[in-house]
């Protein structure tokens, strides 16, 4: 077994069953450190790495940290070391004795560095983008710009003082619709598609000023749906990607215009006056999309609760690249005829290539939102909260594949909620035995959690050193189990919602492996997330900074379709490895990372976990193992 594999096995942990030993000069990470001897931990680092180090054992490094073997490290926190104990700090000879604990974030300036920087942003707040540059696109084109989704109608600004040089109008078969060039006075074009109009008294050959409205924001050309498409072409060149240069200067959140010439707002033009909507083709990325997020009508929150049921397959099929399925449910013994959204049971298989599946209502495309990742030539299972449109769901696969639909839960008007927990180990056997042929983990409702009114957990499973390809089985005891593949990776892991009863869970394998069970929301009680249209929130790989080297907020209500009082998400957690594995703990922003759901990959994988969430302030927080990118997605919220 590799050091990176051995160092993610000692790391996956999130609150175990049984309480750390209370430390002598200070808590485990993620607390207040109040020992005099400390060591900034490094990407990399485990507690053995550290222990030979410092050249103590890692006895002595667990004591003085209240920390055990699974209690997990992120890079950028502070530990404690003995009295007296010198490291070395990274790239450095010199000891790292008494270290004082660092808080604030170094100081960056916007926009450093880019090959161009904006004295004004696109468009008019509130909108929402991510970085979608060269993705493909129909006819084998690749995506030039980025993509601000906003309302039809919202200002459109000059981003420096210039000329306008260029102006299309909407047509038939137009890509860009209507569009304007905006050139700066050192050859710099700037390119605005899909407008629903220009700004009055505008002509080409109109002298503008940074700030100033030359447009609205539209649908017109191959739009999908209403957004600015915005490309940056320095010095007349081709063009850059311009998600860094945009986000330096982020303006998504600025709804107020800036004072304009002659003191005056142009009034946007009235509702429907745009040209007829065509549908762009979706794109086709490898592994976990990489598009802006869909603004649409979900319901957060409303709608009744959720009624669990016996799984019922809705739709067992192969599917085709690029092609939806639209997938009755509302005909399901125990769904009601007319509930409003599903929680699906998701197994993609089959697929010659890399791929993803995404759930959606059918009243919008497909909006890149990560329900399932798939890996060609395995089996991978999840779930999604979707909302239903006229009795259905729409499947979208990006590679053909097998997919099998199943519906878990419905939207009722009794029914429970959700209760996100702080993350509970119900099952770890690498302090025992591994799982295999002959072996059964029985797990008893008083150790699962089980409370009076319960219907259903939430768990993430993580698969650690299984000895080759086998099968993971899961269900009530004494009853047919849920089956499930797994591949021969050293750490793989997904989550899972299943229904409870007085006879407990048990848990078999078909090969030797090591299996840990993390309770992470209990379905009961009257807090009830609804579905809303997927939404992008976070994907570290819009700004080049994987998640690793400190703790990530990332905001939830108040964003896109989520109401800014929102307490509990339901999200989809991406997470894609490099040439190390990693595990990723998402956990309310104020609290420790040890609380937090973990989806946990091998070297170079992509893997999707859906998990209820609590929220701290409407947002929610990631910190990682080891440097990784991850992505959030909002399928719920409530």
């Amino acid at each position: 077994m590799g050091v990176g594999i051995a160092a993610l096995l000692g790391s996956i942990c999130l609150a175990t069953g049984t309480a750390a030993a209370a430390p002598e000069t200070g808590p485990a990470p993620g607390g207040k450190l109040t020992c005099a001897t400390q060591y900034p931990v490094v990407a990399g680092d485990s507690w053995f790495r550290i222990a030979k180090k410092a050249g103590i054992t890692t006895k002595a490094l667990y004591k003085v940290n209240g920390a055990t073997e699974t209690t997990p490290l992120f890079a950028g926190t502070m530990i404690c070391l003995p009295d007296g104990t010198a490291v070395p700090t990274p790239g450095t000879t010199a000891p790292a004795t008494t270290v004082p604990p660092t808080t604030a974030p170094p100081t960056t300036v916007p926009g450093a560095g880019l090959p161009v920087q904006l004295a004004s942003f696109p468009a008019q707040g509130p909108c929402w983008f991510a970085d979608t540059w060269q993705a493909p696109r129909g006819g084998g084109r690749r995506h030039e710009g980025v993509d601000l989704i906003a309302k039809v109608g919202q200002y459109v600004y000059a981003v420096q003082d210039g000329r306008l040089t260029k102006q299309t109008l909407d047509r038939p078969g137009s890509l860009s619709g209507n569009a304007w060039w905006l050139t700066a006075a050192d050859g710099t074009y700037y390119f605005y598609a899909h407008l629903s109009a220009f700004a009055p008294g505008l002509t080409v050959g109109s002298t503008v000023v940074a700030g100033q409205i030359i447009g609205f924001v539209g649908r017109t050309g191959n739009a999908g749906g209403p957004h600015l498409h915005f490309e940056i072409h320095p010095r007349g060149g081709a063009a850059v990607n311009p998600t860094a240069v945009v986000k330096a200067i982020d303006g998504c959140r600025t709804s107020t215009p800036p004072p304009q010439p002659g003191g005056t707002l142009p009034t946007p033009p009235p509702a429907g006056s745009t040209a007829p909507v065509t549908t762009a083709p979706p794109a086709q990325p490898v592994t976990a999309p990489i598009t802006a997020p869909i603004i649409g009508t979900g319901n957060a929150g409303g709608g009744g609760r959720w009624q669990f049921i016996a799984p019922k397959s809705a739709s067992d099929a192969t599917m085709a690249a690029g092609v939806t399925r639209t997938i009755r449910v509302n005909n399901l013994s125990g769904v009601p005829a007319g509930t409003t959204g599903v929680m699906l049971r998701l197994t993609a298989s089959g697929g010659a290539r890399s791929g993803y599946v995404i759930t959606h209502p059918c009243d919008i495309a497909p909006p890149f939102a990560a329900t399932l990742n798939v890996r060609a030539g395995t089996t991978a299972v999840g779930s999604a909260m979707t909302e239903v449109i006229g009795g259905a769901v729409c499947a979208t696969v990006s590679t053909s594949m097998r997919l099998k639909v199943e519906v878990l839960a419905a939207r009722a008007t009794n029914g429970v909620g959700v209760q996100p927990v702080t993350a509970t180990r119900v099952l770890d056997t690498r302090s025992a035995t591994k799982l295999g042929p002959g072996v059964t983990a029985t797990l008893t409702p008083a150790q699962l959690g089980v409370v009076t009114g319960t219907q259903a957990l939430t768990a993430t499973v993580t698969i650690v050193d299984p000895t080759g390809t086998g099968t993971f089985s899961m269900g009530f005891c004494g009853q047919g189990p849920w089956t499930v593949p797994v591949s021969d990776d050293p750490v793989s892991s997904f989550a899972m919602t299943m229904r409870v009863s007085s006879a407990g869970w048990c848990i078999t394998s078909s090969v030797p492996m090591h299996v840990i069970v993390d309770v992470v929301g209990v379905w009961a009680g009257t807090g009830s997330p609804g579905p809303v249209d997927p939404m992008r929130a976070f994907d570290s790989r819009s700004s080049g900074s994987p998640v690793g080297g400190s703790i990530r907020q990332v905001q939830i209500g108040g964003v896109g379709p989520i109401p800014p009082g929102v307490t509990t998400a339901m999200l989809s957690i991406t997470v894609v490895t490099g040439g190390a594995p990693s595990s990723v703990f998402v956990f309310p922003c104020g609290e420790s990372p040890s609380t937090g759901a973990v989806v946990a990959a091998s070297p170079n994988r992509s893997m999707t976990a859906v998990v209820p969430v609590r929220l701290g302030g409407g947002a929610v927080c990631l910190a990682t193992t080891m440097s990784a990118d991850v992505i959030v997605d909002v399928l719920g919220a409530g």
